[in-house]
């Protein structure tokens, strides 16, 4: 294939098999290298171009048979990233090996090989290096043909000090003691991959026994002292594996899986092929004293990245732009698996929160289509966010609804089977899709993939219509499609099945007997809305609904509210009706809104929107209570959790505040009631429990204990102490955390604007000390700046004016939200 992309590499030269020999050093955070890679010339040329960066380079030597021949030194191309290595003579055409020296700085930016350090349950600090490839770092760690595109097999040779461990894609092949306190392991070929999939780590490191999983060996490999936390990551990766290698109807691919806890990570985890990474909160949990979240979320990770061995490392995006099918279809599969693997859990419900998560960007002018065009590594960047991830896994799953579970298997088997070890474009994938359904596929999926928003379907008067959805108006460019073809489900709360619809420009008459459920089973990635009778019909029969409908009738109704088109007293007569419902989703975005109004109202108009909380949320307590009862639901103490936390913070209740205090003080809270007794007690803003928090953050005895204080620290709404934990995200918490935790201070409707301004005084230490992927999050705050106008233009203009490269989309959005929530705040305040 050819391009005119300058960043990428022509084909030339094109590898097959790397030998990659690297001796790390991490007493003074160095590396020595070589690396031989076995070549096809395929054109006649005078030169050898590809991806190095921070590297030093020996000349290159080429062999081909008994020819040698030796480059002149590298000239390094830093825009492109790139190293060209010229001989005096035309290339021999035909298979050849490459060989290249080099050095470089294992770093501390979570990039590339990079370092990081960890001090045991005895106090001693230890260090390890490891890696992260995706999406274009693996030329910082060798010389390499940097690019999906570019598949060849991967043979590791590790020499570390003998004390450590060392680990990398495949399984241990030998080992030599070489007698000067350093030992050389060498590890297996990999299968065909791409670069930025493979992973090398050492350090003093421990593994759980292997465990066989259907004849491919498992362990959880973690620092020192926490294999008493490997329990759950053991049982949802094996059943990962078995579920997948089922699904898929493939063997697990790799010879081996070791899933590794790295203590310093930006992303929750990476899919490195047979050695996969992780965020050590994303991995390592007690359940005895985890929340159903927190475990939730470390089995849908495991899961995710268990997806990726087939989608993603079996067969991979020709180029970045495809990224986003990778991570969405691993999003996606990662929901079935969890769902698979709990049921008990209801992820596919819990699924919904998050297609509503990605449409509150999407109803921004500042969107953008899941697939668009990527030329700069840079312009990746801005794909890691909820439309890649949430929307995209989305309208994923509406399509595998639409289409029917099985028939949406068959597509998937065809595509893995076809593409196997190769490269694909999107089209690829919906082409399979087409084949195994007779439907149009692509022609649905090119109208939510390829252009940005989403839209609104209306009922009334026996006709589904749709039109664009948008948060407000658009006061420049808009990025939100005009028109899609909607697949989509009605129903009649009558009784009978689903009736099967694609919604095109004209209106679509539904025969269902009414009250009809548009968007039938929750699935839609559009919002939906009924006319003023269908609305009376559908509110009174609110029980009757699928929890995943009910769910999607109050978000959709939210965001009209939000966007000014429903009122205050509408939005809350629905909430109203939810009655004794044990549905932490729904009341969850009942909350949402309660939390955004509570922003926007004055100080005098507060206590009444607290009365409204307690009239709400009183009856659901008095009916929990505290502690859970025998029989109860999976998921009710989370709707305990969310009552008890709203009601504490915005009801003002004085007797759940007591209870949070005595809780807390005792230091006997429950997983589930964790987070939100801190919530309440930070409330209060007292400098003594600000004190106690830095304690028990410093001393967590899990993961989850360090991130449950971490997140709650924004809670303070006292200046000096919100002001004093920003410092500290910049001299003590780990540079992956600090970016979220900056940008969670700055979301305190107290004392954000503080936050704010001290996070932009100390700009330019931030972009330099935070991994370079993480930095978006420092504006994240924005989005709740919706009370001072004058206040909000001084945010936006700032952050025009230092503009993030390939994140500034995400920006962008951030502070469309924030203006949506300026017009929100004036349209809502007259209605109290």
């Amino acid at each position: 294939m050819t391009t005119n992309n300058p960043y990428r590499l022509s084909r030339d030269v094109v590898p097959s098999a790397y030998k990659i020999f690297l001796s790390p050093d991490l007493t003074t955070f160095t590396f020595t290298g070589h690396v031989d890679v076995a070549v096809e010339v395929t054109t006649p040329t005078t030169s050898i171009t590809l991806n190095a960066r921070d590297l030093g380079l020996g000349v290159a030597t080429l062999t081909s048979g008994d020819q040698t021949l030796t480059s002149g030194a590298a000239v390094l191309d830093d825009t492109y990233e790139t190293a060209t290595f010229t001989f005096d003579q035309e290339l021999p055409l035909g298979p050849a090996t490459l060989a290249i020296d080099f050095t470089g700085e294992i770093n501390d930016k979570l990039t590339g090989f990079y370092r990081s350090t960890y001090v045991d349950p005895e106090g001693v600090s230890h260090a390890i290096a490891t890696t992260q490839f995706e999406n274009c770092s693996a030329r910082r760690a060798f010389p390499c043909w940097d690019e999906p595109a570019f598949k060849a097999t991967y043979e590791t040779t590790l020499t570390v000090d003998s004390s450590l461990a060392a680990f990398s894609n495949t399984r241990e092949l030998d080992r030599e003691d070489l007698g000067n306190g350093t030992t050389r392991v060498h590890f297996a070929p990999t299968m065909i991959m791409s670069t930025y999939l493979v992973a090398f780590i050492v350090g003093p490191f421990e593994a759980t026994a292997t465990v066989d999983v259907d004849g491919v060996p498992l362990r959880i490999v973690y620092p020192k002292g926490q294999g008493h936390l490997t329990e759950l990551a053991i049982e949802a990766s094996a059943f990962g594996l078995r579920w997948f290698s089922k699904y898929f109807d493939i063997p697990y691919p790799g010879d081996k899986v070791d899933m590794v806890a790295v203590p310093d990570f930006t992303q929750g985890a990476m899919e490195n092929m047979g050695c996969i990474t992780y965020r050590m909160s994303d991995l390592l949990i007690d359940p005895a004293t985890a929340s159903l979240a927190e475990m939730e979320r470390v089995a849908s990770v495991i899961h995710h990245e268990l997806a990726h061995m087939w989608f993603g490392n079996l067969v991979t995006m020709e180029w970045w732009q495809g990224i986003w099918l990778n991570e969405a279809f691993a999003t996606f599969m990662q929901v079935l698996c969890t769902d698979a693997f709990r049921p008990e859990w209801k992820g596919l419900v819990q699924f919904g929160t998050e297609r509503e998560v990605s449409l509150q960007v999407d109803g921004l002018h500042s969107t953008r289509p899941i697939e668009y065009e990527v030329v700069s590594p840079d312009d990746t960047r801005g794909m890691f966010d909820v439309l890649t991830y949430r929307k995209g896994g989305s309208v994923l799953r509406m399509i595998e609804q639409w289409l029917g579970a099985e028939t949406f298997r068959d597509g998937i088997r065809r595509y893995l089977v076809r593409h196997s070890y190769a490269n694909t474009v999107t089209a690829d994938l919906w082409n399979a899709l087409e084949e195994a359904s007779g439907e149009p596929v692509g022609q649905i999926m090119d109208t939510f993939i390829l252009q940005g928003g989403h839209p609104i379907v209306t009922l009334e008067n026996g006709h589904l219509t749709q039109q664009p959805f948008a948060f407000g108006p658009a006061t420049g460019k808009s990025n939100i499609g005009q028109e899609w073809l909607v697949p989509l489900f009605t129903r009649s709360l009558n009784g009978g099945a689903k009736t099967r619809h694609l919604l095109g420009t004209e209106p679509l008459a539904v025969t269902d007997e009414a009250p009809v459920v548009v968007n039938a089973g929750g699935a839609g990635v559009f919002r939906s809305r009924y006319g003023s009778e269908e609305l009376v019909a559908i509110a009174a029969r609110l029980n009757e609904l699928e929890e995943l409908e009910r769910f999607t009738l109050f978000a959709d109704n939210w965001a009209a509210f939000f966007a000014g088109q429903v009122t205050a007293a509408d939005f809350l007569t629905l909430a109203r009706g939810l009655g004794d419902l044990d549905e932490p989703t729904v009341w969850g975005i009942v909350t949402e809104a309660l939390n955004t109004l509570w922003r926007a109202l004055t100080s005098e108009q507060r206590p009444q929107l607290a009365e409204i909380v307690r009239e709400l949320y009183a009856p659901q307590f008095a009916r929990l209570g505290w502690d859970a009862a025998d029989g109860e639901g999976e998921r009710t103490p989370q709707l305990r959790a969310l009552v008890i936390s709203t009601l504490g913070r915005l009801g003002g209740d004085e007797a759940i505040k007591a209870e949070a205090r005595r809780r807390f003080e005792a230091d006997t809270m429950d997983g589930n009631l964790a987070p939100s007794i801190l919530r309440v007690v930070a409330n209060d803003g007292l400098e003594s429990d600000y004190q106690i928090f830095l304690e028990r953050y410093r001393n967590g005895a899990t993961p989850q204990d360090k991130q449950r204080y971490l997140r709650a620290f924004g809670g303070f709404s006292v200046e000096s102490i919100a002001l004093d934990m920003a410092e500290k995200c910049f001299s003590e918490v780990r540079t992956q955390d600090a970016s979220s935790t900056l940008g969670l201070l700055s979301s305190n409707a107290e004392t954000g604007p503080a936050v704010w301004r001290y996070v932009v005084s100390r700009w330019d230490e931030a972009l330099e000390r935070f991994p370079r992927d993480t930095v978006y999050a420092l504006a994240y705050g924005v989005t709740t700046f919706i009370t001072d106008p004058a206040f909000s233009a001084e945010v936006e203009a700032y952050h025009r004016s230092h503009a993030l490269g390939g994140m500034q989309r995400s920006v962008e959005q951030f502070l469309e939200r924030m203006n949506v929530g300026l017009a929100f705040t004036a349209t809502v305040r007259p209605q109290f």
